[in-house]
């Protein structure tokens, strides 16, 4: 007999007990559905059998890790579905992911109306035949050879640059992939989705919210979706979409040149913005983006840009026009919420703004966090080849000029957005390399130790959310900071700081999936990235004032 506490009751069972016998009992008694459990502070598979003197507790579907496996399993189960429904001759491919939809495309055609309909069924019968998820280890030259045996050709390219002696594979009723990441105990518990035509090829959506049972379906932000699109094409035409690839690339010794087309991809990109802003004939530009997408640096290289056609840049940060520490709205727990949109001087910022749009001089604050108060020490006027460039979270809400004229504005959002995936079944998440980005830099510039980061990054996720993402649909042109080498040139400084953190308790199921990720990648000196590199505001030395 085996001694566990379950949700802090000791109890007495037999050996031999899957975590999912566990499950399947309480369930009945409570109704509520475990999808995953904690044993011993580590988060483990229903599929699992029970330790002996374990402390187990279940996770529900408002956990953050049930959310992850909920949706890698229920993308497992789309790839089987679509490749049964083409009869085992062709599989489909997971691009990225745009809200709480995943986008799925054929490779050489587009899916219609009607083989949506016949997914939607198979998907369904998948679903209720409620296959059990099996996990398949094999020998590494073994594992290679079912690669080339099923054509898993970026999967194959991707473990021959990385030693694992053994390699795990996933089998639903015979459907084999390379799944990275847990998954749930059988098909059947992905109960809550709807699969919908978009573009040339389906959108497989899932719940958002707190409760599994309800999914909240509202249509894809296009632009942000076709700026991902525009931008994996991009890296898989030049055949760097993989990370197997990019490492082939290193490993060929290919890596300048990689690292010199990339940069001058981007280049032509803020060069392409810049024109468009001169064409517009605005004068105010309003730059937003989540938390490490390269703002600052982007708004530095677009002033270059916008210089070398005539044109003079003003710089202005949305932070100088803060309200004084003293009327400075604060959270519920006493805090000061710095946020929030309130605690701008919206008065102030549209004034300022609207003067001088009519050639007026104005005072420019300058907002010292030390002391919580601005002072007025420059002035600003405009000519007409000027243009001001104003930097901010809010820069999109249009709560944020309501006595400006939306006309008079031409709006950017930034966001990096990865274009290498692992292979057609796993993505990276674009959240993850934001992540990665901010631990680097607010540790080795800003003395924020990578502990702090992780324990903040909810927090920050949560602004996004609720400040950031609603607006982005706002903006005339989306950029993509991500650059398709980065994870290579973060992997030597990230990964130090997250060895250090996999075994912490509150913060150690994130290091060690990041840790997860990096190690996939090949890593490459740094030394020739240029300096004025967007990813050099995050590991040091750029030439561009970005402190």
């Amino acid at each position: 007999m085996l001694k566990i506490i379950l949700e802090n009751k000791e109890l007495e069972i037999p050996d031999g007990i899957l975590y999912h016998d566990l499950a399947v009992d309480y369930e009945k008694k409570t109704g509520k559905k475990p999808y995953l459990v904690k044993a011993n502070g580590i988060v483990k598979e229903l599929r699992r059998h029970v330790k002996d003197r374990e402390e187990i507790s279940f996770l529900y579907y408002d956990s953050d890790a049930v959310k992850e496996v909920y949706a890698r399993t229920a993308i497992f189960i789309m790839l089987k579905t679509i490749y049964d429904v083409y009869d085992k001759k062709k599989d489909g491919g997971l691009k990225f992911r745009v809200h709480n939809a995943y986008y799925f495309e054929m490779e050489d055609e587009s899916i219609t109306e009607d083989i949506v309909e016949k997914i939607r069924k198979e998907y369904q019968k998948n679903v209720e035949s409620d296959y059990f998820i099996r996990k398949r280890s094999y020998q590494k030259q073994d594992a290679l050879q079912v690669f080339k045996e099923k054509k898993m050709v970026d999967v194959g390219l991707l473990f021959k640059y990385n030693y694992r002696p053994v390699i795990n594979l996933r089998d639903i009723d015979g459907y084999v992939k390379y799944i990275n990441g847990a998954l749930l105990y059988s098909t059947g518990y992905i109960k809550n989705y709807e699969i919908k035509l978009h573009h040339k090829g389906l959108l497989l959506i899932l719940p958002n919210n707190q409760a599994e049972e309800k999914v909240n379906y509202r249509e894809p932000a296009e632009k942000l979706f076709n700026i991902h699109n525009i931008s994996v094409n991009w890296a898989k035409k030049l055949k760097i979409n993989t990370v197997g690839k990019l490492n082939e690339q290193i490993a060929d010794n290919h890596m300048n040149d990689l690292i010199t087309m990339t940069e001058s991809f981007q280049d032509k990109q803020i060069g392409d913005i810049a024109e468009a802003i001169a064409k517009s004939g605005k004068q105010l530009v309003f730059i937003a983006g989540p938390s490490s997408s390269g703002k600052t640096s982007f708004a530095h290289r677009l002033m270059y840009h916008l210089r070398a056609i005539e044109l003079t840049p003003h710089p202005l940060s949305c932070d100088d026009f803060f309200k004084e520490r003293s009327e400075n709205p604060k959270k519920p727990n006493g805090e000061y919420d710095f946020e929030t949109i309130d605690a701008v001087d919206i008065k102030l910022l549209n004034d300022t703004f609207n003067s001088l749009l009519k050639g007026e001089e104005v005072k420019i604050p300058k907002f010292n966090f030390a002391l919580g108060e601005k002072s007025f020490e420059k002035t600003l006027k405009i000519e007409k080849n000027d243009i001001v460039i104003l930097e901010g979270i809010h820069c999109l809400n249009p709560n944020l000029i309501p006595e400006l004229n939306i006309d008079n504005v031409f709006r950017i959002y930034v966001s990096a957005l990865t274009e290498v995936c692992i292979d057609n079944a796993n993505r990276i998440a674009t959240s993850d390399l934001r992540l990665m980005r901010r631990i680097v830099r607010d540790s080795l510039l800003r003395g924020t130790n990578p502990r702090q980061t992780l324990v903040r990054w909810k927090d920050v996720r949560a602004g996004e959310e609720k400040y950031i993402f609603p607006y982005q649909e706002e903006a005339d042109i989306f950029f993509n900071s991500a650059l398709i080498y980065e994870f290579s040139a973060l992997k030597l400084k990230a990964l130090p700081m997250l060895y250090k953190l996999a075994e912490d308790e509150e913060v150690g199921e994130t290091a060690k999936r990041l840790i997860k990720t990096l190690n996939y990648f090949l890593s490459i000196d740094t030394e020739n990235i240029p300096k004025y590199s967007l990813v050099r505001e995050f590991i040091g030395g750029s030439s561009l004032n970005v402190g």
